[in-house]
């Protein structure tokens, strides 16, 4: 049952469980000790700036991890089902939670912004071919942005889509109104859902080819125009499926004779678009001179070992001269080729600067100026590595990296565009920039894309948010303000706040690096665990029976009894709990010191009574991950668990700690369950599942599930966390950022919006002991029984 007096929910890291008022004084640390502790004077970039770094760090180790893991679970979303999106799912029709985005828009102070604004991975851009100040942005899992204004300000074009992965998009220059956005982002494996077009803008979405592509990962799109702009001459497509072209508006698909599958670009001759020009991963490149219906491999000098990645570049105003950007095993530069003759003959550029090193497999991009031929821009990873940005305008003969010449451009280079003006736009992991003249614009600022691993809200001080993300570090924010600060550089990971200081904060890097940070002061306090294995987003757990204790999991559990001021760790399991793999989630009971439940990614779940001395198996491994798990407050063998996968079981139950039973029920297939929250302050918990595309909620233990849709984008999500005691519950999305909503009222039982006479009925109708395991609805304050006090209570908000 739960514990006595007013109760705070918040995240254990990767899972979420329910936390206990404390007070500061609890904490039994001052903070002037903690600064003393763990603010020595801050490293500063040649700038002056502070780096908000650790004490001695290299910054430019903060990216040596690089893009996350090609295929990770939590990169991966998915598409709303169809039978979802046609209504023929058996979803319920009550009142859906309404969300509200809380940020960041920007993302302040970005380090490897030039100190400026970040908005979230752009993968390509789609540029307006008369109208300089409108571009088209697509996002890696945020959907397409929309700018008027040269970037200055964004707006969101496609959150109801039904799918918000992308990997490219194309606008029909003789129709620009016609927008053709691919699905899936192919370099990091991230599902894709056919090609989605807007014929109004960017207004409104029909998605096509969703049978014929699959899941398959977009990597280039080009449109061929025609009098018709719902349907162009030809579509083409290339991606993780291979190539693919369309001569009906996208109704059927075709392949090329002569392709495989896994093709890495495309391009299309503007003046003859009947000729195609095809790069196959690992193989070659491929022209087509009948509009895409047969290939024919290309030599003439081009290399035929050591290939991975291959993309392509033509010049607009000489489309004879292409240029073939080679990617080798190390993620380097294998060559940069040039043709002349229409891809008859080539040969390599000497002297090109490896800026690609060590990642051109996710971050690689050439591009021609439409205007001159000679002038040629690179995109790879920053000048940490090799390069960021090169630039020649000699035809290759000599290059300059220009990533912080005129200022400063995010790290990690997608795709290159070119305005009407003739301006080059940038599509980097931080989001937008342009190169005016010798000048960077930073032009992220509006966006609100930003992929978020983890979040944590501070349990009294709401405003008080702490996020990790991809490529924009560690952030939070503590006003009503849509902007987030950046605390930490690089990647972040799970993260913790301090309940009993509105100032410390633990984030965490890419593979269990864990820090302290006082406002921007940060220090190292990562254990020995170097040795063990881990994943990419590592969970850490703050344990509010004793505040000062902070765990982390890597293939088994470690224990740090003075987070606020230590850095010694102790292993407090073996490596059984991880079952062969890493630990997934971690979760201390509520109200009991030492009681712990851990999840891993094999299925496994284990807990412990007694602080780790010995560990009990709650259910053995299965294979499929455990995303959450939430113990019942003050009860040591009861707790809910969501396994990430989108059929079959997906939430389960025990009152043991031994036996489980499935409250999916009616969830549509199709859904995964990533994360999960358990509102406790109801008769009977309500479940929150955050999936691959959007949040799902049920309040009658998985009889019925409401679906969030009109609110929330159809976005991928990594964590949800309810705040018992401001009824709110706060969301992380994988590419749109935070996000939150009022829970329902706990009377109202049938979440239609109203307490009301319906609500009135089941108390009456419940009256009297309640034996339900996990308890009646009626039984507003969980003491065992429906009486007077619960209709008390459900009569104070009666109307409501």
């Amino acid at each position: 049952m739960l514990m006595s007096g007013g109760t705070l929910s918040r995240m254990n890291s990767l899972g979420w469980t329910v936390r206990l008022p404390v007070q500061v004084a609890a904490l039994g640390v001052a903070v002037c000790t903690l600064v003393g502790a763990c603010a020595p004077a801050p490293v500063r970039g040649p700038d002056g700036s502070p780096l908000r770094t650790i004490s001695g760090e290299n910054p430019r180790t903060r990216k040596g991890f690089g893009p996350p893991p090609p295929g990770h679970p939590r990169i991966v979303g998915e598409a709303v089902p169809a039978a979802v999106l046609n209504g023929s799912a058996g979803l319920a029709p009550g009142a859906e939670l309404a969300w509200t985005f809380i940020g960041p828009r920007p993302l302040a102070n970005d380090y490897w912004a030039g100190n400026g604004n970040s908005g979230g991975r752009v993968v390509g851009i789609a540029c307006h071919p008369t109208d300089p100040a409108i571009a088209y942005a697509a996002s890696a899992s945020g959907g397409i942005w929309k700018t008027m204004d040269s970037g200055l300000s964004w707006t969101p074009m496609s959150d109801q889509a039904p799918i918000l992965n992308h990997g490219a998009i194309a606008i029909d220059r003789q129709n620009p109104e016609s927008i053709w956005a691919g699905t899936g982002e192919y370099t990091v494996s991230s599902t894709g859902a056919g090609v989605l077009r807007s014929l109004d803008g960017g207004q409104t979405w029909t998605q096509f080819g969703a049978a014929a592509l699959g899941s398959a990962r977009c990597s280039g799109i080009a449109v061929v125009s025609s009098d018709d702009p719902a349907v162009p001459s030809a579509l083409h497509w290339t991606g993780s499926l291979g190539y693919r072209v369309s001569r009906d508006g996208g109704a059927t698909w075709s392949a090329g004779i002569g392709l495989g599958a896994d093709c890495s670009s495309l391009v299309v001759h503007p003046v003859t678009p009947s000729i195609v020009y095809v790069a196959r991963y690992g193989q070659g490149i491929y022209k087509s001179t009948d509009a895409g219906a047969n290939f024919v491999k290309l030599t003439g000098g081009l290399p035929t070992t050591g290939l991975h990645r291959i993309v392509l570049a033509i010049a607009p105003s000489q489309p004879s001269t292409l240029l073939a950007l080679f990617i080798n095993s190390s993620g380097g530069l294998l060559g940069l080729y040039r043709t002349t003759d229409d891809g008859a003959t080539w040969a390599a550029i000497s002297g090109v600067p490896d800026f690609p090193l060590p990642q051109g497999w996710y971050d690689a991009s050439i591009s021609i100026d439409p205007a001159n031929p000679n002038r040629y821009f690179g995109g790879g990873v920053d000048t940490y590595s090799v390069a960021g940005i090169v630039e020649s305008t000699n035809a290759g003969a000599s290059w300059t990296d220009i990533s912080s010449n005129g200022g400063r451009i995010h790290p990690d280079h997608h795709w290159i565009a070119w305005g009407a003006d003739g301006v080059p736009w940038f599509a980097h992991d931080g989001g937008v920039s342009r190169r005016v003249g010798s000048t960077w614009q930073n032009r992220s600022g509006n966006l609100g894309a930003v992929q978020i691993y983890a979040i944590d809200q501070h349990d009294t001080l709401t405003n008080h948010i702490a996020i990790g993300t991809q490529d924009a570090g560690s952030a939070r924010k503590t006003s009503s303000s849509l902007t987030f600060t950046q605390t930490y550089t690089g990647d972040g990971g799970a993260c913790e706040t301090d309940p009993a200081t509105s100032s410390m904060t633990w984030p965490t890097y890419p593979y269990l690096r864990v820090i302290r940070c006082i406002n921007s002061w940060c220090v190292d306090i990562s254990g020995a665990w170097t040795g063990d294995t881990r994943d990419w987003i590592s969970p850490i757990a703050l344990d509010l029976s004793s505040p000062t204790t902070l765990y982390a999991g890597s293939n088994r559990i470690w224990r740090n009894t003075a987070a606020g001021t230590g850095s010694t760790w102790t292993a407090i399991s073996t490596t059984t709990v991880g079952s062969g793999g890493t630990i997934s989630c971690i979760a201390p009971v509520p109200g009991m010191p030492d009681h712990l439940w851990v999840g891993n990614s094999r299925g496994g779940v284990y807990r412990t009574a007694d602080g780790g001395t010995t560990w009990l198996l709650a259910r053995a491994s299965d294979n499929t991950a455990i995303g959450t798990i939430c113990p019942m407050p003050g009860d040591p063998t009861s707790a809910y668990i969501c396994r990430v996968t989108n059929t079959s079981t997906r939430i389960l139950r025990t009152s043991d700690a031994t036996t489980w039973q499935s409250v999916t029920g009616s969830l549509p297939s199709g859904i995964t369950a990533n994360c999960l929250a358990i509102d406790w302050g109801r008769g009977l918990p309500g479940i929150i599942v955050g999936s691959g595309a959007g949040v799902y909620a049920s309040f009658d233990h998985g009889v019925s599930w409401i679906r969030s849709g009109t609110t929330l984008p159809n976005v991928n999500t990594s964590q949800v966390q309810i705040n018992a005691a401001a009824r709110t519950a706060v969301l992380a999305t994988y590419g749109r950022g935070a996000w939150r909503s009022s829970l329902p009222d706990p009377a109202d039982f049938n979440v239609d919006g109203t307490v009301d006479g319906a609500d009135l009925g089941v108390i009456l109708s419940q009256w009297g002991p309640c034996t339900a395991t996990w308890g009646c609805a009626g039984d507003l304050n969980r003491d065992g029984e429906v009486d007077g006090s619960d209709l008390g209570a459900l009569l104070s908000s009666f109307g409501s």
